[in-house]
């Protein structure tokens, strides 16, 4: 499923690099994953199960309309059904607070060394709290994820 969804391999690589992250002190470390229904929904438990002896923040992301991505609603899977999901595995699942301007809802599992995020951005906007800017993987500074608008910082 990595090579299909992410176009090329490298999973063993994925998973060094996040120890290595770990093993030199970044923290937090993490590991943001956009859900798609019938695609990768069937993986959340194996994430969260990430982080019982990793402390690192998996955080699950809302599959969002891009250009050239065909979104369709079919795929969508929202934050209350990704958290039932993992509810039904670890009912102790406790909702964090969060600070002011965080895009993620954040959940800890009593005992585990990581926490879990649902970045909410279609089922519930943070637009009024974001203070983000983004950086491309293309080198382009973003200030809306849903914003059409870039600025090259390779130019």
């Amino acid at each position: 499923k990595f090579e299909f969804i992410s176009r090329r391999k490298g999973h063993s690589r994925v998973l060094e690099s996040i120890d290595e992250s770990l093993k030199v002190g970044f923290n937090p470390v993490k590991v943001n994953c956009v859900v798609m229904r019938g695609l990768n929904d069937d993986e959340l438990v194996n994430f969260v199960a990430m982080t019982e002896h990793k402390p690192i923040d998996v955080r699950f992301i809302e599959y969002m309309p891009f250009d050239g991505n065909r979104w369709s609603i079919g795929k969508f899977l929202p934050y209350q059904e990704m958290l039932s999901i993992i509810s039904r595995e670890w009912p102790q699942l406790e909702r964090d607070t969060d600070s002011e301007n965080d895009t993620a809802k954040h959940y800890s599992i009593p005992g585990f060394a990581g926490r879990v995020g649902f970045i909410t951005s279609m089922s519930q906007h943070f637009c009024g709290t974001c203070n983000r800017l983004r950086l491309t993987a293309d080198g382009n500074l973003k200030v809306c994820l849903f914003g059409a608008s870039e600025v090259s910082l390779r130019d």
